[in-house]
């Protein structure tokens, strides 16, 4: 039972005398401890305190109704007296001097001062420290049972009968024993076991010189199979050694409830309501794994399962008139235990299969309890067989095949991440066995003995969590959430971090506080410590752990620390506040209830754990959540108050709940808040704004500003250098604007002129189509090779029939218009234009024969 004992010397005015405080160390369940202090020499006032810090520890250690037996307080050098105290009625005293009062065994009694103890005649009894006896009543069949005595040398037993013990009928007026049955043979131990004795049965595989020995049931498998290993206990002619039976009373009385009855193990026979009987069952090395990758801490893996198909089995049945009780339980390395069953009343045959899911070490423990207040000693629980699969002790209990054979006494197995399945070859209409995949970030539970769907085969890591080598599931330390975000813990889980409640007082003045140890990393753990005696001294290891420390006014440089916890020993998952909106609703609510801001982005990332340390009321162990929160998205102004350093504003703070000091609001769910800058989602290239330098020569320095809710990559260049055109974009524009719209009017003009031109054309041909006879079409003078040198001026008319100037046309049909000048040169003449004529200029000039044209006519000067 986890309760908080203190022992406290005071003197006579009621001061507590320095160094007079001692914190008594726990027990443990059904346990008693012996404790020797001195005591100051004068007049002392001795006292003890039981109590529970608080309401929340209280419900963290499951403390319904904190207790404590104390079975004896002596005290030794006492002054002389004038009289001496008589011992009480019940007790006696060794002699008239004695320091201290024994009680009076079983069937005896004492009066007050008496100094030795009286028997109470043969037809009365009494029990322990009893001032009188009482009379028997006749003894009945419900007041014996029976039991089997040892394989003798002959490898007989017998069966016979013996009262149940304390004995208080009297079978001179009611039943006697009956008589021992003929002896039977002995049956051979269960397989995987030899007879070590009459009456034990031990492992094949801790036999030490087994030639000498009778094995067998020790099992040898052929060439061509493999061993199964585990635990089958199926008779119990003898008992396993590795079981251990126990029986527990508070009065310290021996008592024993456990017996063997050949195809059972019968235990609460004749109990009373004050005793326990427990039946245990060690797994010390744990249990095989699918993968070779295994562990040598018990603790440096937050998830590796056992090969599948392992399990434990009990076969068992209950016959109760009254109220009993009928549990299974495990016990973890740290002692903690945890229920996992629970049966009551009478029931038939019951075959309950409890399936491994870790393959660390543990211990497996049946108890069974009568808390009714009527007795019925009849009552009792029958244990017909109990099975432990996959148990890594190289015990065999069976043979069995391999699918492709046998390597080095092992099934050869598929490369590693790969297990045997079967696949439907639909050409040739059969079954292929090959070499399966797992899928990703997953790891293989199966063994190469037998054929195995993709279910049974892998387990699937929690998110948060990576596979290492398809065999265990570790914290990824770089996660990647269903929105795309990655994040980089790496800092902040390669540490192990320390975070203290506020500071209380017990009622005497005692300070103390809690102190929470908490490591992240891949095979590393904290260690939480019990050093408050010289005598319980123990420690648990796991992820997260928790021991309260205390101020010692009388050794200052003491460090004293109780009652370790274990608050996480492996994850469960990793998720952001936005993986659901109901999670992300719940967390806020959460968060809110504990005293701090809400997730107003949905970036949080909440790594969950669970413990296997259990109570009463925490029957599911302990949940603790770690939230991981960006600093860039709390007031930053607010969070700078709260830090003691720079550094700490670098890896963060770890909080406790602002309205639940203690790290839990309601004994079971512990909650932390760390707030730092590595919680931040590293940025993505979409996350930088680009701000570009100018450009000189065909480069430019590019400079990167990251968003505010990310982190930077470590390394990362914010300048880059980056090629660039000679002209800028608008420049560019400009360049190609203006190129354009010259190029849209030279386009213009060249159109413009095109027009003209074939509107000067049209203009003339038509003028040409509408002249009357003999109209000038063309002139023009001969060129300098034609035989006429007389610079003469000709004109074609449009009637060629015309007889007066037959004589004037020359050989292309043109009339002579003017004859040339005396002064033109013998070469020819040149004309070029000199003015435009009206048409009136040709009436001036003497050209009467022309016809009048619309366009002034091309006058030619001579050079």
């Amino acid at each position: 039972m986890k309760i908080f004992f203190l022992k406290k010397i005071r003197n006579e005015r009621c001061t507590q005398l320095p160094g007079g405080s001692y914190i008594l160390g726990l027990t443990g369940s059904y346990a008693y401890e012996t404790v020797t202090f001195s005591v100051p020499v004068g007049h002392n006032i001795l006292q003890w305190y039981l109590f529970v810090e608080n309401v929340y520890v209280q419900k963290l250690y499951g403390l319904k109704d904190p207790e404590i037996h104390i079975k004896e307080i002596r005290l030794t050098g006492t002054p002389p007296v004038t009289t001496c105290t008589p011992c009480a009625a019940g007790s006696f005293g060794a002699n008239n001097k004695a320091d201290h009062c024994e009680l009076c065994p079983r069937d005896t009694y004492s009066v007050e001062g008496a100094t030795s103890c009286q028997s109470c005649p043969k037809d009365q009894y009494s029990g322990n420290g009893s001032s009188s006896c009482s009379p028997r009543p006749p003894c009945k069949k419900e007041d014996y049972t029976s039991y089997w005595t040892s394989c003798d040398q002959h490898q007989m037993t017998q069966r016979k009968w013996r009262w149940i013990e304390p004995k208080i009928c009297n079978e001179d007026t009611g039943v006697s024993l009956p008589q021992p049955e003929n002896p039977i043979e002995c049956h051979k131990c269960p397989a995987g076991t030899f007879p070590l004795d009459g009456n034990t049965c031990e492992l094949c595989s801790s036999g030490k010189n087994k030639n000498d020995i009778n094995l067998e049931t020790c099992i040898t498998c052929p060439s061509n199979e493999i061993p199964m290993y585990g635990l089958r206990f199926d008779n119990w002619y003898r008992m396993p050694s590795l079981l251990t039976l126990n029986c527990f009373n508070f009065f310290g009385v021996k008592c024993q409830t456990w017996e063997r009855d050949l195809t059972s193990l019968r235990g609460g026979v004749g109990m009373h309501s004050d005793e326990v009987a427990t039946l245990v069952l060690p797994i010390n090395d744990g249990f095989i794994t699918a993968s070779s990758f295994d562990s040598t801490n018990k603790y440096s893996f937050y998830f590796q399962p056992p090969m599948s198909n392992t399990y434990v089995r009990i076969d068992f049945q209950l016959d109760c008139i009254e109220r009993c009780q009928f549990s299974m339980k495990l016990v973890y390395i740290a002692g903690n235990e945890k229920t996992v069953a629970i049966w009551g009343g009478s029931s038939k045959r019951i075959n309950h299969t409890y399936h491994v899911q870790d393959a660390s070490a543990i211990t497996f423990k049946w108890t069974f309890e009568k808390p009714g207040s009527r007795i019925h000693v009849q009552d009792h629980v029958k244990i017909y067989q109990i099975e432990v699969t996959n148990v890594k002790n190289d015990n065999a209990i069976g043979c069995q095949t391999c699918i492709r054979g046998v390597e080095n006494g092992k099934c050869k197995t598929c490369p590693s991440g790969l297990y045997y399945s079967v696949q439907y070859d639909e050409i040739n209409k059969t079954n292929i066995i090959n070499c399966a995949k797992c899928p990703n970030n997953s790891i293989v539970v199966a063994d190469a003995s037998s054929l195995h769907t993709v279910t049974e085969a892998c387990h699937t890591c929690e998110p948060g969590t990576i596979a290492v080598n398809h065999s265990i599931c570790v914290t990824d330390t770089q996660p990647i959430t269903a929105s795309g975000f990655q994040y980089n813990l790496t800092e902040v889980i390669d540490r192990v971090h320390t975070v203290s409640s506020p500071k209380m007082f017990t009622p005497s003045g005692t300070g103390y506080y809690h102190e929470f140890l908490i490591s992240l990393a891949y095979g590393k753990t904290v260690q939480c410590v019990e050093n408050s005696t010289s005598y319980d001294h123990h420690t648990v290891n796991a992820s997260i752990c928790r021991h309260t420390k205390f101020e010692s006014s009388s050794h200052e440089h003491r460090k004293t620390y109780s009652k370790p916890t274990r608050l996480a020993d492996r994850l469960i998952r990793m998720v952001p506040s936005n993986v659901t909106a109901e999670f992300w609703q719940e967390i806020n609510k959460n968060l809110t209830k504990a005293g701090w801001e809400e997730d107003k982005y949905g970036n949080d990332l909440h790594y969950i754990f669970t413990s296997d340390d259990h109570s009463y009321n925490c029957p599911r162990g302990h949940t603790t959540v770690l939230t991981l929160r960006c600093v860039f998205t709390e007031n930053i102004e607010k969070f700078i108050y709260r830090v003691k350093d720079f550094s700490e504003y670098i890896t963060g703070k770890i909080e406790l709940p602002p309205s639940c000091p203690d790290g839990t609001c309601d004994g079971c769910t512990y909650h932390f808040l760390w707030t730092t800058m590595y919680a931040c989602r590293m940025c993505q290239e979409h996350d930088y704004e680009r701000i570009l330098g100018e450009c000189s020569y065909g480069h430019r320095k590019v400079h990167l500003r990251a968003s505010w809710d990310c982190r930077i990559e470590h390394g990362k260049n914010l300048t880059i250098t980056e090629g660039c055109p000679l002209l800028s974009k608008s420049q560019t524009a400009a360049v190609l604007l203006t190129t354009f719209i010259l190029f849209i009017l030279g386009l213009i003009i060249f159109m413009c002129h095109r027009r003209n031109k074939k509107l000067e054309y049209k203009y003339m041909k038509l003028v040409q189509s509408t002249s009357g006879k003999n109209q000038v079409t063309s002139c023009a003078l001969e060129s300098e090779g034609e035989t006429d040198k007389g610079g003469s001026v000709y004109y074609t008319t449009m009637n060629n029939n015309n007889a007066d100037n037959i004589n004037n046309v020359d050989n292309y049909n043109r009339t002579r218009i003017k004859s040339p000048p005396s002064y033109a040169d013998s070469t020819g003449i040149v004309l070029e234009p000199n003015e435009f004529l009206k048409n009136d200029h040709f009436t001036q000039m003497g050209f009467k024969g022309l016809p009048k044209v619309n366009l002034p006519p091309i006058i030619y000067k001579v050079k």
